[in-house]
């Protein structure tokens, strides 16, 4: 079975070994990501991946009457790896899948035989900052461990997770579009076609006919079997530098103080990527450990500090995180 995660990046240079790890922890067969426009150390740093064998990447340029995000998306859906691919996640470097079945992998949630469902919804489970201010150059699943409480409506969002993506138009953010009936093998709810969440239910109003869908009924949320833990504010310093920009998603400027309260949830602990942990670290170590990626890490974030220092005002050399980092990239030679 082949498993395959997608994902669009522009400047998220100082979390893509952390992410990267987590997805070939998980057992993916695959990693195919799509930056465009970036200004940090991220693409050679994705090169040196690729080099090992580690990632597809793939260097798109977006125009400027598109979203950074479909565009990209539109790239990835033509690319070899997503064609021949069994399974398909779409998801951003900010979303760790967690699987709570079995052995916690992504064949202990997704059958090895012919499926009787053609996609599956995994919701969110959103975190907050967990009172951390400041960036650290720590693991994200490890500094954020507080999030919404069971029930709380920002959890109902959810990523999917689809087979035959040639049945559809469209890769999207949250799922695929555009339905191609004239190639399917029969009609919807019939031989596999219908959607399910991540405990198997069906999911009746996800539909081909039924407008676009990015969340579940409140009776059909669940984080019984997988979630979708969602860093989406990290530190209350990172979100500053959301703030005032254009979403690549919309193209429109959402990241404001009503966002912020909105998806700032600490309200319950949730340790559950710690389950990984002996994986990850292992995995994790042996990332950092193929040629070029420490010091492109570092360097990547070294340049994170640097955006950090514009928006507050500041210059890069008055934060003693840069200095260190660009340290860590020099003893990395």
């Amino acid at each position: 079975m082949s498993s395959l995660v997608i994902t669009s990046m522009r400047n998220e240079g100082a979390f893509i070994v952390e992410w990267v790890t987590w997805y070939r922890m998980l057992g993916f067969t695959d990693i195919l990501v799509v930056t465009n426009d970036c200004t940090d150390h991220s693409p050679p740093l994705l090169d040196a991946l690729e080099s090992a064998g580690w990632l597809t990447h793939v260097r798109h340029k977006v125009k400027p009457d598109q979203f950074p995000q479909a565009a990209n998306f539109r790239r990835a859906k033509r690319h070899p790896l997503a064609e021949a691919a069994d399974w398909i996640l779409v998801c951003d470097v900010d979303e760790f899948l967690v699987i709570h079945r079995g052995a916690g992998q992504i064949g202990d949630l997704l059958p090895a035989c012919e499926p009787d469902f053609l996609g599956m919804s995994v919701n969110w489970k959103v975190f907050g900052t967990s009172g951390q201010q400041h960036w650290s150059a720590g693991l994200v699943h490890r500094q954020f461990t507080r999030a919404a409480a069971k029930g709380a409506g920002v959890n109902r969002w959810f990523k999917a997770i689809l087979r035959r993506a040639d049945l559809f138009k469209r890769l999207d953010t949250h799922g695929p579009s555009g339905y191609r009936a004239d190639l399917a093998p029969g009609p919807w709810g019939n031989d596999g076609l219908r959607w399910v969440n991540s405990a198997g239910a069906t999911v009746p109003h996800w539909h081909p006919d039924a407008p676009y869908q990015r969340q579940t009924e409140t009776g059909l949320t669940t984080h019984a079997v997988a979630q979708i833990n969602h860093y989406m504010i990290r530190s209350e310093e990172s979100f500053s530098l959301k703030r005032g920009t254009l979403s690549a998603a919309a193209g429109k400027d959402r990241y404001t103080e009503e966002f912020f309260k909105r998806y700032n949830r600490n309200d319950v602990e949730d340790l559950s990527a710690l389950r990984y942990a002996a994986a990850f670290d292992a995995l994790h170590a042996e990332a950092m450990a193929l040629p070029r990626v420490r010091k492109l890490h570092h360097l990547c974030c070294a340049d994170y500090v640097m955006r950090l220092a514009a928006v507050a005002g500041r210059e890069p050399a008055s934060d003693p995180r840069w200095q260190e980092q660009l340290d860590l990239a020099a003893a990395a030679d």
